[in-house]
């Protein structure tokens, strides 16, 4: 059984309750907020390609775009790309664009290189080898899948977002994110949806039914819905996050953050349109996520939650 994530709350057992007060106050403070899709024109992104490369780089940097934030005690992975220091995201973009020839990916150098010579970079990038094999084994299933381009998977998704979610989830590895629970399956998702919206903000054909995609369950968006109120951790919980003690993988604190962040976004979005705006729960996703990363409050929102995955 699949649980519906977007319209159930989890057990508040599991250790996170929702304030739907604090949903309807929120709704009200950012009625008149013009709320827009991301343009994925980020510092470490290749420019000039083609939609089936753009297609490529996506689904592969998305296969990877986990978990960045590093260990306690030690320094952030960064980037030399084009003569800036990158981190997080673009970090992981530079790695792929500064391996494009020709505005093609060569699948080849995946064969060729090693882990440490693609992510080369400064600080500690957790997961590094088990990113390399996840990239080699993503690139195997497009070539036994979808004869080694994703423009064909898209093709066959016929640009509808939600069908190449489907495609993505069902022969990509990497982008099946369903949790098996005693409830059910928890579906997820993130790094699926991800790729999909960015294919479409960058290539020259948007994807139909993008708005259909919830908000994406990661660190970043449980850490601003905590600290607007949203969401209520138990204590325990609350300590062990704001203490950067790991929350392990799966655990019912781990699913209940994440099933908590998709059920409240689709509360505040259903909750902002009743208050006028005009507002896709993607769109919403990336106006949280910029006020947790690149927004004046930046940094002065608390402790996200810490958990060793390549899930998101």
């Amino acid at each position: 059984m699949v649980v519906d994530i977007r319209n159930t709350p989890p057990p508040p057992e599991w250790g996170v309750a929702i304030s739907l007060d604090a949903v309807e106050a929120l709704a009200s403070r950012w009625a008149d907020h013009t709320f827009e899709l991301p343009r994925w024109d980020y510092d470490g992104l290749p420019t000039g390609l083609d939609d089936g490369s753009w297609y490529d780089l996506c689904v592969l940097a998305c296969s990877v775009l986990a978990c960045i934030w590093p260990p306690e005690g030690e320094k952030m992975w960064t980037v030399t790309y084009q003569g800036k220091q990158l981190d997080d995201a673009p970090a992981i973009f530079s790695c792929f664009s500064r391996r494009i020839s020709d505005g093609r990916i060569d699948y080849g150098m995946f064969e060729r290189l090693t882990a440490a010579e693609f992510f080369a970079g400064t600080g500690t990038l957790q997961l590094r080898d088990e990113r390399w094999d996840r990239l080699a084994a993503v690139v195997d299933a497009l070539k036994n899948q979808w004869d080694g381009a994703v423009r064909n998977l898209v093709a066959a998704g016929d640009h509808d977002a939600l069908r190449i979610v489907e495609l993505l989830v069902a022969t990509i590895p990497g982008f099946d994110d369903a949790p098996e629970t005693p409830l059910g399956k928890l579906p997820f998702y993130k790094l699926a949806r991800l790729a999909t919206a960015m294919m479409s903000a960058g290539g020259t054909t948007p994807f139909t039914r993008l708005d259909r995609l919830p908000v994406y369950p990661d660190y970043m968006l449980p850490l601003v819905l905590r600290h607007r109120g949203v969401l209520h951790y138990q204590a325990a919980l609350a300590e062990a996050i704001d203490r950067r003690q790991l929350v392990p993988k799966e655990s019912e604190w781990e699913l209940a953050i994440r099933w908590a962040t998709v059920y409240s976004g689709d509360q505040l979005a259903n909750a902002l349109r009743r208050h006028g705006a005009a507002v896709t729960t993607p769109a919403l996703d990336y106006f949280l996520w910029e006020s947790a990363v690149l927004g004046p409050e930046a940094g002065t929102m608390g402790e996200h939650h810490r958990t060793i995955t390549l899930a998101y």
